[in-house]
């Protein structure tokens, strides 16, 4: 039996809305916050230590960390004095060095001019750079008179046994800079000074003079074999003093000077104490690399002493008696 068929439906089209129309909102307005709603508010965000990271990156507390550096800081500082007196030992150390080198040379100079020792300050004598020219004609006449140059070519004009530290850095330059200067300066301010009154003569006091001579007789050894006690005999020591400009004035300190001076002539000359200000207080000789004065001696040795140890004039002069011996008018 044929099923009658079915009728077909037809769906009727939907209605369709119209297209919203959006209108374009500031941003303030869009960001505005409704008339009745609280408020926001931002909580302030807490610093985070810069070494909470590093704590636990290396599986630390932040407390171990922190007792971890005020060890380290403890310790530092405890071994920066022992980091400062090892630099001043190994500066003590190449001044002896060099105060036996000069002494050597010195001795050197002595044998090859028939046992004379070296003039420390004389005019007339001839004095010559490492080229071998003549000093005189090339700068002041005074840089002459001085024993440095004189005593250079012993030395193979190597200064490291004549200048330490900041002042060979500036000789360097000068000497390619400003010759003339150079050779001057160079005869002004040696890091070893020459215990020229007694020993070889200067005469700024009294050297070389018959005058003075016929007054207080021959008071400084000329010739090695007059010394009596060559290890006893203050030849070199460390040194530190000041120039005299063209206008009068004085240059700044400079741990350097060709002439250390003693404690005594005729009178008292040094101060009562050591001052590192004031160079001619304690003959012009230095207390530095831990408060000690080097000196090399006439035997060829050379040691460190304290400031005081050298106010001795027994030390200094080759005559004298006594700690406090003064010279007087016939030799005594």
């Amino acid at each position: 039996m044929q099923r009658p068929a079915r009728p077909l439906r037809i769906a009727s089209p939907r209605p369709t809305r119209p297209p919203a129309i959006r209108f374009p909102v500031s941003a303030s307005i869009a960001t505005a916050p409704a008339a009745n709603a609280p408020a926001a508010t931002t909580a302030p965000r807490a610093r985070r230590c810069p070494l909470r990271g590093i704590a636990e990156l290396a599986g630390f507390t932040l407390v171990e960390l922190l007792v971890v550096v005020a060890i380290l800081v403890v310790l530092l500082a405890a071994l920066f004095p022992v980091f400062a007196s090892m630099r001043q030992a190994s500066a003590r150390a190449r001044e002896i060095a060099a105060a036996r080198s000069l002494v050597g040379a010195w001795t050197q100079y002595a044998h090859d001019s028939q046992g004379a020792v070296l003039p420390g300050y004389r005019a007339g004598l001839p004095a010559y750079d490492a080229q071998r020219n003549a000093i005189a004609a090339q700068t002041i006449g005074v840089t002459a008179n001085r024993w440095v140059w004189r005593l250079a070519p012993y030395l193979g004009h190597d200064f490291n046994a004549l200048y330490l530290g900041e002042h060979e850095r500036m000789l360097r330059e000068l000497e390619l800079t400003d010759y003339s200067n150079y050779l001057y300066q160079t005869s002004v301010f040696p890091s070893l000074g020459l215990n020229s009154v007694w020993v070889g003569g200067d005469e700024t006091f009294g050297g070389f003079n018959s005058a003075f001579l016929g007054l207080y007789g021959k008071f400084y050894v000329t010739r090695l074999s007059e010394i009596s006690r060559p290890a006893g005999l203050l030849v070199f020591a460390s040194a530190r003093g000041q120039d005299s400009m063209p206008s009068g004035e004085l240059t700044p300190i400079a741990e350097g000077f060709f002439r250390v001076r003693s404690p005594a002539f005729d009178s008292r000359t040094w101060g009562e104490r050591y001052d590192a200000d004031d160079p001619a207080s304690w003959g012009n000789t230095s207390a530095r690399n831990g408060g000690v004065t080097v000196a090399a001696f006439a035997d060829g040795h050379a040691e460190a002493r304290a400031p005081e140890e050298i106010d001795d004039m027994r030390l200094w002069s080759n005559g004298a008696t006594a700690k406090d011996w003064t010279i007087t008018p016939g030799g005594g």
